[in-house]
C-alpha cells in the first residue's frame, strides 16, 4: 500500500483532533443530560444503565482480547475491582447525583481541575516527583476551585455554606484522579480495550445495590420523552463513544496535546446549558476556569530542570 500525503486529513492528526472535540463534546453533554434528567430519572439508574449497556456493546469488540489477558486480569482482580469502584461508580456515577443540586456549568468547571487532581495524587500515592513549578500551578489551580465553589465569596467557604453537589462533584474528580493514578498500575501487556470493558462491567455491579434500593423506592422511569433521550445517552455516548475516541486520538496526539480538549468541557458546557437549561454563566465561573486552566498548564508540564519542591 502507498502512503498517503501528509497533507492528506486522514494522515495527519486532523481525525484525533476531531475524536478529542467530539469527546470533549459528549463530557460536557454528559453534565447537560445528567442535570436535565435529574427529578425524572434517578441518579443510579442513569449510572446502572451507563454502565452495563457500555460493557453490553464493547463485550463483543474485546472478548478476545479477554480471553488472551485473563491471567493477567485474574492477578490483578484486585486492582480492577478498585477502578471500577473509582471511576464508574465514584467518579461518575455519583456526579448524577450532585447534578441534582447543582449546575452543568459548574460540572463543566470542576471538571478543568482532573489534570491537576492527578498530579496531586500520583505525588502523594507514586511519589512522582514534583517541581515547585508544579507546585505552583497546583496551588493556583486549587484557589480558582474553590473560588469557583464558594462563587467568588470566601464566607461561604468559612461558614461551609458552599453547595453540596459542587463538594460532591469535587469529591467525583478526586476518584477519577485515583483512577487515572490507580490505572498506570494495571500491567501495560492488558489491552486498553479489555481493561474499559472490564472497568465497565465492575461498575455496573458496583452500581446494582444502588440501582435495586432506588427501584424499590420509585419504581422504573416513566417512558418519557426526557427519560428515554438521557437513558439511551449515557447508555451509549460518554462510556463508549467519548472513551474509546479519547483514547485511539491520544495515541495520535500524546496526553499533553490532548488534555488541553479538556478546557473545552466547560464551554460546551456553558454554551449548551446556558440556552438549554436557562443556567446563568456568572464573573466567578470565569474567573475561576481561568485560574484552574492556568494551574493546569503549568502543573502537567513535563519537569525540567528546576529543583524539586
Amino acid at each position: 500500500m502507498t502512503d498517503r500525503p501528509k497533507s492528506s486529513f486522514l494522515a495527519g492528526d486532523g481525525v484525533a483532533h476531531v475524536l478529542m472535540a467530539q469527546a470533549a463534546l459528549i463530557f460536557a453533554l454528559n453534565y447537560v443530560i445528567g442535570r436535565w434528567a435529574a427529578g425524572e430519572v434517578a441518579p443510579y439508574t442513569l449510572g446502572f444503565t451507563r454502565w452495563t449497556v457500555g460493557a453490553l456493546v464493547l463485550l463483543p469488540f474485546a472478548w478476545h482480547l479477554i480471553r488472551r489477558d485473563l491471567l493477567l486480569l485474574q492477578r490483578h482482580w484486585k486492582l480492577l475491582c478498585l477502578l471500577g469502584f473509582l471511576m464508574p461508580l465514584m467518579g461518575a456515577g455519583i456526579t448524577y447525583v450532585a447534578l441534582n443540586y447543582t449546575t452543568a456549568i459548574n460540572g463543566g468547571v470542576i471538571q478543568t481541575s482532573l489534570p491537576v487532581l492527578i498530579v496531586v495524587l500520583a505525588w502523594i500515592v507514586l511519589g512522582d516527583r514534583v517541581t515547585r513549578r508544579q507546585l505552583f500551578g497546583v496551588v493556583l489551580a486549587v484557589v480558582g476551585l474553590l473560588y469557583m465553589i464558594s462563587r467568588g465569596d470566601p464566607a461561604i467557604l468559612l461558614d461551609l455554606a458552599f453547595n453540596r453537589g459542587d463538594a460532591v462533584l469535587l469529591l467525583c474528580n478526586l476518584c477519577l484522579a485515583g483512577y487515572g493514578v490507580a490505572a498506570r498500575l494495571m500491567p501495560k501487556e492488558v489491552h486498553t480495550l479489555t481493561l474499559l470493558t472490564m472497568v465497565c462491567a465492575v461498575g455496573a455491579m458496583c452500581h446494582v445495590p444502588f440501582f435495586a434500593f432506588e427501584l424499590a423506592q420509585e419504581g422504573l422511569p416513566p417512558l418519557s420523552t426526557k427519560a428515554v433521550v438521557s437513558l439511551v445517552f449515557v447508555a451509549f455516548f460518554p462510556s463508549v463513544v467519548a472513551i474509546l475516541g479519547w483514547n485511539v486520538a491520544i495515541v495520535r496526539l500524546g496526553p499533553s496535546r490532548a488534555g488541553f480538549y479538556m478546557y473545552l468541557v466547560p464551554v460546551f458546557s456553558a454554551a449548551i446549558s446556558v440556552p438549554f437549561l436557562g443556567e446563568t454563566l456568572s464573573a466567578f465561573h470565569l474567573i475561576g476556569v481561568a485560574l484552574i486552566v492556568g494551574g493546569v498548564t503549568v502543573s502537567t508540564r513535563k519537569p525540567g530542570t528546576d529543583e524539586s519542591a
